[in-house]
Parts: C-alpha cells; structure tokens; sequence
C-alpha cells in the first residue's frame, strides 16, 4: 500500500475576516460563517441586533456546522443465507457466519489459500455482490475461524448418546 503525506493547515475564522476586511469595504460584524461545498461562506451585517430578524447566531456564539460525508457504505447482499451462527471474531468484532461458506469451507482443509478465496468470491458473487478483495478476507477469515473453533471443541455427541441410552432403560 503506498504511503500518503497530508499537511493539515487550520487557520481561525477571525485571521480569514481581517483579511477579507482588509480587501474589501465591509459591514462591522460578522454575524455567521459556513461552508457550502467547496466554498467558505461570510455573512456581515451592521448591527449585531440584525441577527435576530435574520436568523443569524451572534458572533460570538458561532457554531460551525459539520456535514456528514456522503460515503456508500459496503455492503453485502446475504438475503436468502441462513446465519449458522454469530459469533465475536478475534478482532473483536461481531460478525454473522453463514451456511454457504460454511458448506463450501468445510472439510476442505486442503485448500491453499487462494483457492479459498475464489470460492469464497464466487458464492459472493453468485448474490449478485461486487466483493473487494477485503470483503472476501473478511468472510473467508471468519467462518475459518468458526469452522477451526467447531473442530476444537469436544463434541457432545458421545454424553448424548449415554444419557438418551439411561433414559430409555429407565422409562
């Protein structure tokens, strides 16, 4: 992954009004500020009493509005997939792990990675999903995961055995 350098400038909104003041013939208060897509927007009234019949805040009593980012949110279409099981991962994040990885995973230790993956991708795909590549890591991690937990814990199969074996002498 390339590495990125940013610089971060902040400059107050007073330094940007002296300076807006100093080019321009203004009004005497700035009564609010805020941006509107890539632009920072003044507004300077006579009076500070004018605030009141625009709406304005006072001066001192700005308060910039931050807008949220439209971002699309990544997504994965699961509909039709049954949950085997939720569980937390060793990220510590909660995550659903559903019956199609785990047929297609299971029993299949032989895989090598990559071939894992391109199973994974095509069960994805065949929901009519657009996986990146770690969207398939994430759900391929996690039900390796799940599936390498099933097989370390005792199975309780041989108790059950017993005890449905005592119950029924005993009925």
């Amino acid at each position: 992954m390339p590495e990125e350098i940013l610089t971060l400038v902040k400059i107050p909104i007073a330094e940007i009004e002296g300076w807006i003041r100093t080019k321009h013939v203004l009004p005497k208060f700035l009564t609010n500020f805020s941006i509107e897509g890539n632009m920072l927007v003044l507004y300077f009234g006579k009076e500070p009493d004018s605030e009141k019949q625009s709406g304005f805040p006072k001066t001192h009593n700005l308060i910039s509005r931050k807008r949220r980012a439209h971002r699309r949110r990544n997504r994965m279409k699961t509909r039709g997939w049954q949950v085997v099981a939720r569980v937390i991962n060793s990220k510590g994040q909660k995550c659903s792990i559903y019956k199609p990885f785990v047929d297609a995973l299971q029993g299949r230790g032989t895989l090598n990675p990559e071939e894992q993956m391109k199973i994974v991708e095509k069960i994805l795909r065949s929901n009519r999903n657009k996986p990146s590549e770690t969207s398939i890591q994430y759900f391929l991690e996690n039900t390796i995961e799940y599936l390498q937990n099933q097989e370390s814990l005792p199975t309780p199969e041989g108790n059950q055995t017993e005890l449905d074996n005592s119950g029924l002498g005993s009925a």
